[in-house]
């Protein structure tokens, strides 16, 4: 007879082994789930053509889009600095059209100044949402509007609201973005892109400067703002350029160096950092006495008997001598394995030179002398300023650092203008701002010689940044 027992023992152990095989076979396939996801999804990338092959195509942007990003971050520097420097040219015209007060006149610039340096900062929120490439456009439109209407003007204050303060935050973007977005191209060669996008700075002084002496003579200072206004529109088809490429960068997860293009300007933790803010006290120091020639040589000169064309003939000396610095400076990053830190620190000794002659000169030939030497060491200075705080923060922090920087820049950038205009008007000369102009610049050299020196006990090397995450504390 057949033993029922038996039989319900078998049953059991046949359902038992079900269970094992079916819970096996469950874990199987969802170990196998991450794979099949993948592969998937790289079907899907797959051109129709190439499903199937194995033949995974990865965009990255063409050579030529990145060389044209590149030029176009030059651009929206040239632009930006540009025409911040031409307003020393507008701050001697406007004085005499409206016979108003230096310190009062000397806020437009102040403010443009500040709020350019300031603005990277200020845009952070809407740069995290859009990308780089939007913002440019809108901050673009938004700033030569404001130019534009500041040829209807009828009085200063108007002017320093539409062209100080909102042009200046406007531009804000277009003079940090270059920075970030140039360097993130170029990943392996980050430096030296950094150290030729600078050189915008350089061409605009020449350019702007040399555009607004001659529209003012030509069409009134009016006519130059509506057409400097114009000119500044260039800046859009650059941002158009931005957004291309982060149409690449974007379908690219894999290109880590990209992830700056939306990331927070604002890092916390750097402001517990000593160093941080060492540095930041010697960017207000840099701002307030580096650019004091470029803010007044025009004012000076009309004052000494030169005139305002002598005196803008200075401004566009200072901005090929600035070209030229900034050449120099590109190069010496390539030829010379100092850091920028190092760099900066003997070219602020120098720079000490032109203060001390526009105190003690008195012959136009002096001038010229100063407008060269002081617009070499600007070129150099500037084009290691960029260079120098990525060395001591890498990648990670580069962007929040140097948005930073800038903030401190544009506090020296308005202490330095509106101080001027008021020790003139108040001493009747210029002498006491480059008197503390060459006190402070000596004192930044010497902070700058103690960064080196701290860095090179705590560094082994400057220039090895093999690991683009790790900041230079961590080396």
């Amino acid at each position: 007879m057949l033993n029922m027992n038996s039989f319900d023992d078998c049953t059991d152990t046949m359902g038992e082994t079900s269970k094992l095989v079916q819970s096996d076979t469950v874990l199987y396939v969802k170990s196998l789930q991450p794979h099949l996801t993948s592969n998937y999804e790289t079907f899907r990338a797959e051109p129709h053509d190439q499903r199937g092959t194995g033949k995974t195509q990865i965009q990255t942007a063409p050579l030529v889009l990145k060389c044209c990003v590149v030029v176009a971050c030059l651009v929206l520097i040239l632009l930006s600095m540009g025409f911040g420097y031409s307003l020393s040219i507008l701050y001697a015209q406007l004085i005499r059209v409206f016979d108003t007060d230096r310190s009062l006149m000397a806020l437009n610039q102040s403010f443009y100044e500040a709020l350019l340096a300031v603005g990277g900062a200020l845009w952070s929120y809407p740069v995290s949402k859009l990308g780089y490439g939007p913002c440019v456009i809108i901050g673009a439109i938004a700033g030569c509007v404001c130019i534009g209407l500041s040829s209807l003007a009828t009085n200063i204050p108007t002017i320093i609201v539409l062209v100080g303060i909102l042009s200046g935050g406007a531009f804000g973007i277009l003079y940090m973005a270059p920075f970030v977005v140039a360097g993130d191209v170029f990943g392996k060669n980050k430096k030296a892109v950094i150290g030729f996008v600078s050189i915008g700075s350089s061409l605009g002084q020449f350019t702007m400067s040399f555009l607004m002496e001659y529209c003012i003579e030509e069409y009134t200072w009016s006519g130059a703002m509506f057409i400097l206004s114009a000119v500044c529109l260039n800046a859009i088809p650059c941002g158009m350029l931005i957004i291309i490429l982060q149409t690449y960068t974007a379908k690219n997860q894999d290109d880590k160096d990209t992830a700056s293009a939306k990331r927070s300007l604002f890092q916390p933790k750097l402001f517990k950092e000593k160093l941080f803010w060492v540095l930041m006290v010697n960017s207000v120091s840099l701002a307030f006495t580096a650019l004091a020639e470029s803010r007044f040589l025009v004012d000076i000169a009309e004052l000494k008997g030169f005139g305002r064309q002598r005196g803008s003939l200075l401004i566009a000396i200072v901005g090929v001598s600035n070209l030229i610095g900034g050449l120099i400076g590109a190069l010496s990053k390539v030829t010379c394995k100092l850091s920028s830190s190092a760099h900066m620190a003997y070219w602020l000794v120098i720079i000490i030179i032109p203060h001390a002659m526009v105190v003690y000169g008195d012959s136009y030939l002096e001038f010229i002398v100063v407008a060269i030497i002081n617009g070499v060491c600007i070129g150099n200075i500037y084009a290691h300023v960029a260079v120098a705080m990525y060395e001591i923060y890498g990648t990670e922090n580069y962007a929040p650092s140097f948005a930073a920087w800038n903030i401190s820049k544009g506090v020296g950038n308005f202490l330095g203008g509106f101080l001027g205009g008021t020790i003139q008007d108040t001493t009747g000369s210029y002498d006491l701002l480059f008197r503390l102009s060459i006190i402070l610049s000596l004192s930044y050299a010497l902070s700058f010689s103690g960064i080196c020196l701290y860095r090179h006990r705590t560094q082994p090397s400057y220039t090895k940044l093999d690991n683009p995450n790790v900041t230079a504390h961590e080396h």
